[in-house]
């Protein structure tokens, strides 16, 4: 074969990949091959995974705090005494008699999560789903080469990871679970091993409602991106206008057309397929189909990551529907929630501080949860949380700066929950695991969350899992043991 010949078959490829966003399988047959007469109403073994990221840095220690009064003392201490308005204003501790209601325990001590986090009506909160089991908190873990004391963080900076404290390079760590440069993130390189069993393989195992990110990009696998309200379509291309129908018309002469060069020929067949998997998806989520805007019972509010999430639950139910022709077993979501950047107003009470940050958090995953159980896919679905990194514990004047171990979550009905998973830090300024302003040092990292949930998602093979996560090997556990088999 010549060197042209597959410089054009490859071109034509990655062309495929890109815009239907399906990987390389996007090839594959159209549509109207995939049968949808299958016995059970929802796809057997379907499993999912639900990133949702939380972009700027989140304030974790405000997030999950010791409640015992010796490691209460030292945390507020710390945080540079209890926040108050008109007394304490750089303060950023909350006060112990507000953290009573939010209780949560485990074998490590007493702890509790914000106030912000309680139930909110019908919907729980983050602590009503961490008592019932189906929370985990991933305490003081972030990106790591490998386990790192505080003696060598200060005598060889080559163990530390790349461009600690800046945004973009912490955030891309977190999306490939590497400190070397990758094109790929985890998530997307765990659908290439996953996806196979997935019968419509047209519409990528990624979905992505929170925009562009490395988190979903595999070797052949490219997010598929839509909004919260849904699909977009062709602009001037819709309604009962005459230049709406005469658009219409000349497009579709020029997909009926016959092109001599592969290139146009390819792009026609790319843009049709892309078409009909609008058409397919659309039909789904429009009102009166099986996935429309007023499907589920529970009240999602009425802001950006609650309705990122109720899309994610929409496309979830129209996806494991074997009535439908999508009837995929393995899935990648990713949503996103910006502000978590606060150097400024971290206490402040108003919607730009913190708390009321935290709050949505807790009123969108608890109406996901609740959308979950109402189409029987709690046990199916496991959301987690991401973020840049945490902040430091000491304040800056009017609220925290850059710092490095944080918190995560992990919930699901096949999740482990009510339990902390690796070391709370000792919380002292410049203590055994901080820096001066108590940035901690992580006590586990990304790669060992994200092998626990690749594992989950069916890679269990060790090579597979080093060769996504290549510095898994370093560490004593590539399972944290926060899922169930």
């Amino acid at each position: 074969m010549s060197g042209e010949s597959t410089s054009r078959r490859n071109f034509l490829r990655q062309l495929s990949c890109a815009i239907c966003a399906g990987g390389a399988s996007t090839l594959l047959p159209q549509l109207n091959m995939i049968s949808s007469a299958l016995a059970q109403t929802t796809v057997p073994g379907y499993r999912a995974l639900v990133c949702i990221y939380f972009a700027g840095g989140n304030d974790a220690w405000n997030l999950l705090m010791p409640y015992d009064q010796a490691r209460y003392d030292v945390y507020a201490a710390s945080r540079s005494g209890v926040y108050n308005a008109g007394s304490n204003p750089g303060g950023l501790a909350i006060d112990r008699s507000q953290l009573t209601p939010m209780q949560i325990s485990d074998v490590s001590g007493s702890y509790a999560l914000h106030p912000s986090t309680i139930n909110q009506g019908s919907i729980p909160g983050l602590r009503t789903l961490y008592t019932q089991g189906k929370l985990a908190l991933l305490s003081n873990i972030g990106t790591l080469i490998q386990p790192i004391t505080k003696t060598e963080y200060n005598s060889t900076p080559s163990l530390r990871p790349p461009q600690l404290y800046s945004h973009s390079d912490q955030e891309n760590l977190w999306h490939i679970a590497r400190t070397t440069a990758s094109a790929r993130g985890w998530g997307g390189q765990v659908a290439d091993l996953v996806r196979t069993s997935n019968l419509n393989q047209l519409l990528s195992p990624c979905i992505s409602i929170g925009g562009g990110n490395r988190f979903e990009v595999g070797a052949s696998t490219f997010p598929y991106q839509l909004s919260s309200s849904g699909l977009s379509g062709l602009s001037g291309m819709t309604g009962t206008s005459t230049e709406g129908a005469a658009r219409r018309g000349a497009l579709q002469q020029l997909l009926d057309a016959t092109y001599v060069s592969p290139y146009q020929d390819e792009y026609r067949n790319v843009f049709q397929r892309s078409r009909d998997l609008y058409n397919l998806l659309n039909s789904g989520l429009a009102d009166g189909g099986i996935a429309a805007s007023n499907v589920f019972n529970v009240a999602f509010p009425n802001e950006s990551l609650s309705n990122q999430l109720k899309m994610v639950a929409r496309m979830i139910k129209l996806s494991r529907d074997t009535s439908f022709n999508v009837q995929h077993s393995r899935q990648i979501y990713y949503v996103r929630l910006g502000g978590f950047d606060m150097h400024d107003n971290l206490m402040s009470a108003g919607t730009n501080g913190h708390a009321n940050l935290l709050m949505r958090v807790s009123q969108a995953m608890g109406a996901f949860w609740t959308a979950l159980g109402e189409i029987g896919a709690q046990s199916q679905v496991t959301a987690f949380t991401m973020s840049d990194f945490a902040r430091t514990l000491s304040t800056n004047g009017n609220g925290s700066d850059h710092a490095w171990g944080s918190v995560s979550m992990v919930m699901g009905g096949a999740v482990n929950g009510g339990k902390l998973y690796g070391e709370f830090p000792d919380q002292t300024l410049n203590g055994p695991v901080s820096l001066s302003r108590g940035q901690f040092i992580p006590s586990i990292s990304v790669d060992q969350m994200a092998a626990t949930l690749a594992r989950w998602m069916g890679v269990t093979s060790t090579t597979d899992l080093n060769t996504i996560f290549p510095n898994l090997p370093n560490f004593p556990t590539n399972n944290l043991g926060f899922m169930q088999s």
